[in-house]
């Protein structure tokens, strides 16, 4: 401290001491508390013994430029050095109780590999998923950076367990290997984040939110049907049945839900909801969806798991229009967006399912996340959500907008589902879809 900052600081009184001290960051000790999110995920680790249901597996393909697949290296350390989340381990004490462990240093798990085409990318990004984590040693991320048969060609597979990566990370973790400058972008801890969370949970805005979803779960509908029997043992083993939908079906789904004031997303829910409403039997229906649990000041930089699985109860399909489902939905999801920092996983409703979430048995995913282009040193980049063959749901329908139309997949648990039941789900999904663009053309 240098003399004329003492000597200002010597010179304050107490309330402006105090006001400064107001005004200045506070460190606070982390607890190694686990959020809900977290918990959750630890134990469905434990219940399926290890497999990757709750991991992310993902293959960037770097095309039509050479990389330095070294400053790639350099970078994923530098991004673990700067997220603590990715130097997390977790350990149980005497009585069962978990709390996160963060090391002052964990380095990645990063190898150097070559790859002749993109099968042989996918399979070793596969590899690098099955091998069980252990979550008490660690380390939690594992990088592949794979050189292809030609400089123009290239791949970073990332493997890494949900318990402290997710979606948005995954958007951080390529925007820090596509960063020109040698700054690292600002971070803030994961710590935080939970200190924060906990504490609006027993504030005013989480008493709020416990009331409001569970108002919106009373008497929720029975999970929808399968053919064989939940019995809560399943090791969760799944399959994912692809579909392609071409722009102008997409543009048109997301033309009706403008109409209507709403989101792309809203219109892809409205469509998804008539399809699990016709597999179910009944028009209340009571789908799972993401949200990035980032809409608190400062979150948009921390990586971890702040990803929330929340509710989506839908009842009044009006003339079971897709217009009128667009609206029906708007309405839910514009209610259920003001609560969206309750977690999931602490939802007072008298429904439970037999699996890995105690309320959720089907969810809808709509990623637009890398919707726009990126490139890494001059490189294009594509990323791609590998299949682990597992389920993290009963039933995920995932739908994935492009330049291109849609891609998408609607993944099953095989210990539940047989592959025809499902495919004629996912064939019914993209038939009600062309029939939103043919009603549009009309």
């Amino acid at each position: 401290m240098n003399d004329a900052l003492a000597t200002r600081l010597a010179a304050l009184g107490p309330e402006q001491r105090a006001r400064l001290r107001a005004a200045l960051p506070q460190q606070r000790p982390d607890s190694g508390e686990l959020t809900p999110g977290q918990l959750r995920l630890w134990q469905v680790h434990h219940q399926v013994e290890g497999r990757p249901v709750d991991v992310v597996c993902q293959a960037v393909r770097l095309s039509g430029a050479p990389v330095d697949l070294g400053l790639l290296a350099e970078r994923v350390r530098g991004f673990v050095t700067a997220h603590e989340a990715l130097r997390t381990t977790f350990e149980t004490s005497g009585d069962g109780t978990v709390r996160r462990v963060v090391h002052r240093e964990l380095a990645p798990r990063l190898s150097r590999i070559r790859c002749a085409d993109e099968a042989e990318a996918h399979a070793a990004a596969g590899r690098l998923a099955a091998e069980p984590f252990d979550l008490a040693t660690g380390p939690l991320l594992r990088v592949a950076l794979a050189e292809g048969p030609a400089a123009g060609l290239a791949w970073v597979l990332v493997a890494v367990h949900n318990l402290v990566f997710d979606a948005w990370s995954f958007e951080l973790l390529l925007d820090e290997l596509a960063r020109e400058t040698a700054t690292p972008a600002p971070s803030r801890p994961f710590g935080s984040f939970v200190h924060d969370q906990a504490s609006w949970l027993r504030g005013p805005d989480g008493r709020a939110g416990a009331a409001h979803w569970a108002a919106e779960t009373a008497d929720a509908p029975a999970p929808l049907p399968t053919d064989r029997p939940r019995d809560g043992r399943t090791r969760r083993t799944g399959k994912r049945i692809g579909f392609t939908l071409p722009a102008s079906v997409a543009d048109a789904v997301a033309a009706s839900a403008k109409k209507e004031a709403a989101t792309a997303y809203t219109g892809w829910l409205a469509v998804a909801w008539a399809a699990f409403a016709e597999f179910g039997g009944s028009e209340d229906t009571l789908l799972g969806t993401f949200t990035t649990g980032r809409n608190r000041p400062g979150t948009e930089t921390v990586v971890g798991y702040l990803l929330n699985v929340l509710p989506v109860r839908l009842r009044d399909s009006g003339t079971g229009s897709h217009r009128d489902r667009v609206r029906a939905v708007r309405t839910a999801t514009r209610a259920g967006l003001k609560h969206a920092s309750y977690p999931g996983e602490l939802i007072d409703a008298g429904r439970r399912v037999a699996g890995t979430h105690p309320l959720l048995d089907a969810v809808f995913v709509f990623d637009n996340l890398g919707a726009d282009e990126r490139r890494i040193q001059g490189a294009h980049v594509t990323t791609t959500d590998l299949d682990k063959g597992t389920a993290r749901f009963d039933l995920t329908l995932a739908v994935y907008p492009g330049p291109d139309g849609v891609a998408g997949w609607l993944e099953f648990d095989t210990g539940l589902y047989d592959e025809a039941t499902v495919r004629r789900l996912a064939e019914r999904f993209t038939a009600l879809a062309h029939t939103v663009a043919q009603e549009a053309d009309q």
